[in-house]
């Protein structure tokens, strides 16, 4: 007789979480390939040049620099000073760190998602991320766009996570991490009010709600002479457009769907259902915390840019908002769930929405999608062409927002 030794059955509720474990990682690949296929093929273009060169001087040069110009860009430059001493400054090797940007804030989209909702909400709103135009966009454009939104969406995992440990040096991490996405976005200041309702609705005690205050306040002090500064550079953004009728097209198809009118038609039609039909997953003041904060989230800082540029000067431009993409995903996936029901149902809408996005997508990874900018083409023609003594002429006269030729020869420091 002999005895068959069988393998140990884990139990069900411990290989569920093991799965549940991965969903940050399958998603965050998910957006990273999303936003990295292609990611070669655009030509690089002013923004892109600037960051080149201003992240390819060494320190001195790029702290004169932002003495002048750029000074809101300031950490992101050092930041990429570091990326480009492993990494080179072409193409795909420039947005391959807003690649993976994107995937660190996809997975800190599932993350908060499962802080203050289901599983199922959470993967489809990081679902939902990874194809939002804005967001494939943000992931091959060699600015911070892409990176702010992964310290928007960490921060407010941080805070929600702080909120329910209650101690006070989780604050004081708070605030340090507040003042550092601020300095690597100004707008990031704006999402402080998304992070109140976070705490007054994650069950926080009346001492709770005074440390986060605190820390807050703490760190709009500290960074308040850095943004006084920021205001001597406004004429760097002189070239945006004062509010008008275009402006209503911007805040509800650019801001979130660059230029894919479907797929803001298929979003308008997911949201405006779920709001008719009243169908949310949940309620009570935890079934409130995912949509109140989302809303907030979106709605306080795009208000605030609003209002300052018909008051003031003009900042509202909708690439702008990107840190605010992570609160629309959610907002957007919660409703999704909410409607379709079952998992299949959800697999469908997301199907649906991910082609309606598509046209846009293989769009912006044209060989002239950045502005109609030629760059790398005009580079690879002095590169084939170009022989010793050759001189090369630019013509700076011609205008655009700003001119495009003067940043040209730093787009490709390798030719």
């Amino acid at each position: 007789m002999s005895l068959q030794q069988r393998p140990p059955v884990l139990p069900v509720h411990r290989t569920a979480a093991k799965r549940r474990s991965f969903d940050p990682v399958v998603v965050a690949a998910v957006a990273v390939g999303i936003s990295a296929a292609g990611a070669a093929r655009p030509s690089l273009w002013f923004d892109e040049a600037a960051t080149i060169s201003a992240s390819t001087r060494s320190p001195a040069q790029l702290w004169r620099m932002v003495g002048n110009i750029d000074a809101v860009h300031g950490l992101y430059y050092l930041l990429m000073r570091g990326w480009y001493a492993v990494f080179p400054a072409t193409e795909f090797g420039s947005r391959l760190s807003s690649a993976l940007a994107v995937g660190l804030a996809a997975a800190g989209v599932v993350v908060l998602g499962r802080q203050i909702s289901t599983r199922t909400v959470a993967v489809a709103a990081g679902l939902v991320f990874a194809v939002l135009p804005r967001v494939t966009w943000a992931g091959m454009e060699t600015r911070s766009y892409a990176l702010s939104m992964a310290a928007a969406v960490w921060l407010t995992v941080f805070c929600v996570l702080a909120a329910r440990r209650g101690r006070p040096w989780w604050w004081l991490a708070y605030a340090l991490l507040l003042a550092s996405a601020t300095l690597l976005n100004v707008f990031l200041l704006l999402i402080v009010p998304a992070h109140a309702v976070a705490v007054a609705l994650a069950g926080s005690t009346p001492r709770d709600i005074r440390l986060w205050a605190a820390a807050a306040t703490g760190a709009a002090t500290a960074v308040t002479p850095f943004l006084m500064f920021t205001q001597s550079q406004l004429f760097q953004v002189r070239w945006i457009a004062q509010l008008g009728s275009h402006t209503v097209g911007e805040v509800l198809e650019k801001q979130y769907f660059d230029r894919s009118l479907p797929a803001a038609l298929g979003a308008g039609a997911i949201l405006l259902a779920a709001l008719v039909c009243g169908s949310w997953p949940a309620t009570g003041r935890p079934g409130r915390l995912l949509p109140v904060l989302a809303l907030t989230w979106i709605a306080v800082p795009t208000a605030t840019l609003l209002a300052y540029s018909a008051l003031r000067n003009p900042i509202y431009y909708p690439r702008y908002l990107s840190f605010t993409a992570p609160a629309f995903a959610l907002l957007l996936g919660l409703c999704i769930v909410a409607l379709a029901r079952s998992r299949i149902g959800v697999a469908v809408v997301l199907a649906c929405f991910a082609v309606a996005a598509t046209p846009n997508y293989l769009a912006q990874r044209g060989p002239y999608a950045k502005e109609n900018m030629d760059y790398s083409a005009v580079a690879d023609v002095i590169d084939r062409n170009a022989a010793p003594g050759d001189c090369l002429v630019l013509d700076n006269s011609a205008a655009w927002k700003p001119g495009p030729i003067r940043p040209l020869t730093a787009a490709r420091p390798d030719v």
